[in-house]
């Protein structure tokens, strides 16, 4: 990969530089309010801080505020590679014009929950290793559960990556011809620059794997209903998801949404109805929208106002249905979507 190193002071100047060189009609980065960190566009080169690009808080999945960007006007978003991972799969369902956005993925130790991190942001910090993540679970202040579940922390996707290095060194290198365009265009003098971390990349996988194998597993109807008794189906797992973008939704719609007479002749119909109506049908449904494009970004779950462990139900399963058909949502945008293509006999192997 062609990059540069850096010391992380001057990532400043690379996101003014995307500005005032017009490489970029504005920028979504991370930035600090308060305590916490949030999400802000940014027009105007002097407006960029920089506090917060590698802090470990999540609170929303960045890939959802570009969702619709298919105006010609160049948007840089500066992300967690679960959330660059969720607009590439954007990019592909035509939610997000390809053309016009610049994808940036900055390494990602796992994160806390927004208000986990507010509360601790002084023993947490800016950014923290896995000696660090030890420490602080010691203490009762543990990473979000999709995290720990998450085998893609490291920064492999988009145009470009934002490579964490030692010393307070970062490696910004280019992934795409756009990405290697864009840092031309900031006058760097790039070099041959070896991201790819096969042990480390290794090292996480294991521990995500073992970490989902120790959660407490749904194995039927009855278990899956138990689960989600306390849904009120709020919906706000849905308007939280990245990748889940209908324009009209079935669940929004009588049929889907049944009040009144239609939740009466519903009841006449069937004898009983559970209520609220389709809570079942509802996760079933979605599951089943996403489980190809799923990133297991967990929003749904931070959203959930009954904390249902929702990470345990939609990255668990969709995972299955993604390595069935081989596929890792987000890694290569020109990579098509399983559930877009038809391959004759393509999971005939796979079902005997």
């Amino acid at each position: 990969m062609k990059g540069v190193e850096l010391a992380i002071g001057d990532l400043n100047g690379v996101l003014k530089g995307l500005l005032e060189k017009e490489v970029v009609d504005c920028l979504i980065i991370p930035h600090s309010v308060g305590n916490n960190i949030a999400y802000m566009l940014v027009t105007d080169p002097d407006k960029i801080g920089g506090e917060g690009i590698f802090a470990p808080s999540f609170s929303v999945n960045a890939a959802g505020l570009v969702k619709g960007w298919t105006i010609k006007s160049k948007v840089g978003l500066v992300a967690k590679p679960c959330e660059i991972r969720a607009a590439i799969e954007l990019v592909k369902l035509n939610q997000i014009d390809k053309e016009s956005a610049l994808l940036i993925s900055v390494d990602c130790p796992g994160a806390f929950e927004n208000q986990v991190y507010a509360d601790h942001r002084d023993e947490i910090g800016e950014w923290i290793d896995s000696a660090k993540i030890e420490e602080l679970k010691s203490k009762g202040v543990e990473l979000r559960e999709a995290c720990k579940i998450c085998s893609n922390r490291l920064a492999d996707v988009g145009d470009i990556a934002v490579v964490r290095r030692e010393g307070e060194k970062v490696v910004v290198a280019a992934l795409t011809p756009m990405g290697e365009s864009a840092l031309n265009a900031l006058g760097m003098e790039l070099e041959d620059k070896d991201i790819e971390r096969k042990d480390e990349k290794a090292k996480i996988a294991d521990a995500a794997k073992k970490n989902e194998e120790s959660l407490p597993k749904i194995g039927s109807i009855e278990a899956l209903e138990e689960f989600l008794r306390d849904c009120i189906v709020c919906k706000n797992c849905r308007d939280v998801c990245p990748v889940c973008y209908c324009k009209e939704c079935f669940f929004d719609q009588p049929l889907g949404n049944p009040v009144s007479g239609d939740m009466l002749n519903l009841g006449v119909i069937r004898g009983a109805i559970g209520l609220p109506t389709n809570q079942l049908f509802y996760h079933l449904t979605r599951v089943y929208h996403v489980s190809a494009t799923c990133v297991g970004c967990g929003a749904c779950a931070d959203a959930c106002p009954k904390e249902i462990p929702l990470t345990r139900f939609y990255p668990v399963i969709t995972k299955k249905v993604q390595e069935m058909f081989e596929y890792v949502p987000g890694k290569d945008v020109e990579e098509p979507i399983p559930f877009t293509t038809y391959e004759e006999e393509e999971l005939e192997d796979r079902l005997r």
